[in-house]
């Protein structure tokens, strides 16, 4: 899904300094047909920025941050400095091509050196991570992949969501006997979740853009983009998918994500319950910060870290997706304060 504007200010050196994405309103195809820029010259004007978790890489793509830059949040474990050469610093969001792009080239660099290599590909500007280490990761991942039964060749946990963007394909997944029996699945094995668990933290205040399923049917089952990881040998093809082979030109990038998953069952599984990412969109706006799934608290250092009050356990990564934007921009502000007064 493209990133949403937004601007993030950190006063701590493990948090983002400042970044900011920006959506397009021109569809790529029509940006190339004019010549206003050639495919190939807006992708060298972009770096992906990576930063790790121990051993798994954190992938993401900002367009108008530093040079050089931080990527967003806290990062608990060993890390690579996260300072990372922004060639792209003050040049416009030309279109979500860019984000994919730049991620399909960093996945054929990483397939040569291990193809067995874990990523997370991330969303930018809105997305935040919350302190999670590596074990913690790779155990929620793990339980995720048994929990949803493809087999070993299911790799992909993407992120879900509570509404679905673009609202018209939600019946391919709510009608689904697959996808919803592999939802409970996770829900039951890998959190003890009842299948409506999302309900009481739904307040649901997009009724226009991507609207809730009533209360009776209401899951937290959708695709979403801002969230995939995996080996990068398997994350490879479902980015070539997206960037070149998804369907008609100037499609969204989560649209023809959603096709894949729907193509691939056997491939990718979703995160049902938040373990790993939790996406924001109606969870938040329309309510006060107190009442929001997520919050602010201290690990055993002192340290402020996001916590999932639904599961009561780290929130690994937390989407500002939608109208989530605000509370995460919120959240960071408040954390840097936080950590400033550490």
């Amino acid at each position: 899904m493209s990133a949403k504007s937004v601007l993030l200010r950190l006063l701590a050196p493990s948090l983002i300094v400042k970044g900011l994405c920006l959506q397009s309103s021109q569809k790529d195809e029509d940006l190339l047909r004019e010549g206003i820029i050639s495919e190939e010259d807006w992708l060298d004007g972009y770096k992906a920025g990576v930063r790790h978790i121990g051993n798994i890489s954190v992938v993401t793509v900002e367009t108008r941050a530093g040079n050089p830059m931080k990527l967003p949040g806290r990062n608990a474990g060993n890390s690579s400095d996260s300072m990372v050469t922004n060639v792209g610093a003050g040049e416009p969001w030309k279109f979500y091509r860019t984000k994919n792009g730049l991620m399909l080239k960093w996945l054929e660099d990483a397939v040569q050196k291990d193809p067995e290599a874990i990523a997370i590909m991330i969303d930018g500007g809105d997305m935040i991570l919350g302190g999670c280490d590596e074990a913690f990761i790779r155990q929620k991942y793990g339980q995720i992949l048994k929990a949803s039964g493809g087999g070993p060749d299911m790799t992909l946990v993407m992120s879900a969501e509570t509404a679905c963007f673009p609202w018209d394909m939600g019946w391919r997944f709510r009608e689904s006997a697959l996808w919803e029996q592999r939802r409970s699945a996770v829900d039951s094995q890998v959190e003890n979740l009842s299948d409506d668990w999302v309900v009481p933290w739904s307040p649901c205040g997009d009724h226009k853009i991507a609207p809730c399923d009533g209360k009776s049917s209401r899951a937290y089952r959708y695709p979403n983009w801002g969230f995939v990881m995996g080996p990068v040998r398997d994350l490879k093809p479902l980015f070539e998918w997206v960037y070149n082979n998804g369907g008609k030109k100037g499609e969204l990038d989560q649209l023809r994500a959603q096709w894949w998953m729907l193509s691939n069952p056997d491939k990718i599984t979703l995160d049902y319950t938040g373990s790993l990412v939790l996406s924001i969109h109606q969870m938040a706006w329309g309510r006060p910060d107190s009442q929001a799934p997520i919050e602010i608290a201290r690990n055993e250092e002192g340290q402020p870290v996001i916590r999932n009050k639904i599961l009561g356990q780290p929130c690994c990564f937390a989407h500002g997706n939608g109208d989530g934007e605000g509370l995460i921009n919120r959240m960071i502000g408040e954390m840097g304060k936080l950590t400033a007064a550490v």
